[in-house]
């Protein structure tokens, strides 16, 4: 009886086996995930592109089918790339609601106290952050894909469809994506105020890249260090009749040069903000104190 309590009490004091990084991940990522539902960011900003998705196609239908073929050269690659020439803006508000407060909330708020003090690496923490936030980002983004995608084959017809780029143009949003929230999530972890977070983020990658964009071309300078500049890959991977650049003329030996990003220029100025960018957030994030 003796050897048998013993025995039991042995076993109950043995050590539990660690967890492991990746099923810390996996936590992090549905409590994200169920975190924003939770906030109905997600399904409010859905709601939101949904709704001007269905407005645009509603007065291409009110123009008409030949109207509307008329105003797009004829082809569904061209409806496709004027369509998706917002999908830039839908991603960076996106990555603004759900990547510009997910680091500052352990410093700004008592939340920090209880995140910081587990067993569980920042980087595990940010990685699970970022993960969630692309995942709600790129839902976005696949539904006003679809939206574009309907239109296209209203007017045009399936068998018009270019697939192929189509499905670059995709796989170039999800860099962008990336890309925009390892902007957001730098911002995030500089600023303690979740609510300056998400204004900021919107400032820096809307506001800011696109007015340095404009001040650029006015200066007849390429911007291809802008992010929003790269972005517009998007939309020039359907554009039939895609020009690098095209000259204005204003005046007398005076001239306006607008610059268009070429696909693999897009891809390089995405993929280097966000191999600066998340990196740079992880290492920021190490580096702050709580003081909620």
């Amino acid at each position: 009886m003796t050897e048998a309590v013993e025995s039991g009490a042995a076993s109950s004091a043995a050590p539990r086996a660690a967890v492991s990084d990746l099923a810390q991940f996996r936590t992090v990522t549905v409590s994200q995930l169920t975190n924003y539902l939770r906030t109905y960011r997600f399904l409010g900003l859905l709601g939101f592109v949904a709704l001007i998705s269905v407005l645009t196609i509603a007065f291409e239908l009110h123009a008409g089918v030949t109207a509307t073929r008329i105003a797009q050269l004829n082809r569904s690659s061209e409806y496709l790339s004027n369509f998706l020439a917002y999908a830039g803006l839908w991603i960076v508000i996106s990555a603004a609601f759900f990547g510009g407060d997910a680091l500052s909330v352990d410093f700004s708020t008592g939340a920090g106290y209880y995140m910081l003090v587990l067993p569980i690496k920042r980087s595990v923490l940010l990685a699970g952050r970022y993960a969630a936030a692309t995942v709600v980002t790129l839902a976005i983004v696949a539904m006003y894909y679809l939206f574009g995608l309907g239109g296209a084959i209203y007017f045009f017809g399936g068998g018009t469809i270019d697939w192929t780029n189509l499905g670059l143009s995709l796989a170039i949003a999800v860099l962008f994506t990336l890309s925009a929230l390892g902007v957001a999530f730098c911002i995030s972890a500089v600023f303690r105020s979740p609510s300056s977070g998400v204004l900021v983020t919107i400032l820096v990658l809307y506001v800011g890249l696109t007015t340095l964009q404009g001040v650029l071309e006015l200066a007849n300078v390429e911007p291809w260090m802008s992010l929003t500049y790269g972005g517009g890959a998007m939309a020039a991977v359907l554009d039939t009749d895609f020009l690098h650049y095209q000259t204005v003329p204003l005046g007398e030996d005076q001239f306006y040069t607008i610059w268009s990003a070429s696909v693999s220029e897009g891809v390089a100025i995405m993929a280097a903000y966000a191999a600066v960018f998340l990196p740079l957030s992880t290492f920021l994030y190490y580096r702050k104190e709580s003081t909620g």
